[in-house]
């Protein structure tokens, strides 16, 4: 029974990969080695295991297409950490000479950029940086949350809302995140901002309800985000109209095991990015795995798609070909901005029944 499980499988990664590989112009005619650095452990792990596998099917299916010149991948994990995510780097780069690097943290970014922007090899980055992005061989392939936080900032100015509380960490991406907010919004904020390492948020609660606001919007990473709505909800008497930004999506599972039942914040507006997977993938990865495709795997998938289909033996040529990428990914339109970041396209979402659906 096992065989044939596995035979089914193989079938779908040969035909699979055939539907995304057969049409290219052309295919790397050496093997290449690839560097992965993924958060394979601490409190983000789960998001980081979805990634990797999607990563991991994208080389299966090439692999299976391509037995000739097979792509090794090399595997590392930050667990959220800088310091671990320098030396799985110099590991990479150092010892297993990668021809190009997926990372996935903005912990791992943030630690390695100087080295890996001089070193100049094509780097597909999954999170957001924590530094404002360049022109340069970094290239976000999770869709541009900058563009997409005007986007929420102007939906909830269509709504009606004129003033909002904004609650968000203390640090450089969030910071951004909320600039970017209040250009779309251009309505009145109160501002209440929290330090990363903080854990008592009831006095930020107490804040949060101070004037009653018609809306709270809440940019935080996702276990403070969860911890800190825990204490408001506790409090608040008149229950305003909530907005997450997309952080949330990725923390659903933070907030759920916090929380609890989330139907207490049924209403809430979500902002989000219009990433519709193709039903090709969908079928291959619970073939290969035994689930639906999980969050962020999609992303995983395309980012080792995007260096393949862009690869040239020039890295200079290589990452000017990422510049000028334009393909049909598994979650959808792969196009990059002067930055090197994805042209999002936002579409809002709302909690309904403790889930997070379309608007």
């Amino acid at each position: 029974m096992k065989k044939y499980i596995w035979a089914i499988v193989i079938v779908v990664l040969v035909i699979i990969g055939g539907v995304y590989y057969g049409t290219k112009k052309s295919t790397p005619a050496k093997s290449l080695n690839l560097g992965l650095i993924s958060i394979l452990s601490g409190e983000y792990a789960a998001v980081g295991e979805n990634f990797r596998n999607g990563s991991v099917l994208a080389q299966e299916q090439y692999n299976a297409a391509h037995p000739d010149a097979p792509i090794t991948m090399i595997i590392e994990d930050d667990g959220f950490s800088g310091g671990k995510a320098v030396s799985a780097y110099q590991k990479l780069v150092n010892v297993d000479k990668i021809d190009a690097l997926i990372n996935v943290s903005t912990a791992s970014i943030d630690a390695i950029y100087d080295s890996v922007t001089k070193l100049g090899i094509p780097v597909a980055q999954g999170g957001e940086q924590g530094r404002v992005p360049t022109d340069d061989n970094v290239f976000g392939i999770y869709p541009d949350s900058i563009a997409s936080e005007r986007d929420y900032g102007a939906y909830m100015k269509s709504k009606g809302f004129t003033q909002m509380t904004l609650v968000y960490t203390n640090i450089d991406a969030m910071i951004r995140f909320v600039a970017a907010f209040k250009e779309g919004f251009q309505g009145k904020t109160t501002d209440i901002i929290i330090d990363s390492a903080e854990t008592d948020f009831r006095t930020h609660a107490l804040k949060a309800t101070s004037g009653n606001p018609a809306a709270v919007g809440i940019f935080m990473f996702p276990q403070q985000g969860a911890q800190f709505m825990k204490e408001f909800l506790k409090i608040v008497k008149n229950k305003p109209t909530i907005f997450f930004d997309t952080s949330f999506i990725s923390g659903y599972p933070d907030y759920q095991r916090i929380m609890g039942d989330l139907n207490v914040l049924n209403g809430s507006i979500v902002g989000g990015m219009k990433l519709d997977d193709t039903q090709a993938y969908k079928d291959a990865y619970k073939a290969r795995y035994g689930t639906d495709a999980p969050f962020l795997s999609d992303i995983g998938y395309d980012s080792f798609n995007l260096l393949v289909q862009t690869y040239s033996p020039d890295k200079a040529t290589w990452v000017a070909n990422m510049k000028n990428a334009n393909f049909q990914g598994v979650s959808g339109q792969i196009k990059f901005g002067s930055t090197g970041n994805r042209l999002p396209e936002t579409q809002m979402k709302v909690i309904k029944g403790g889930k997070i659906v379309n608007l």
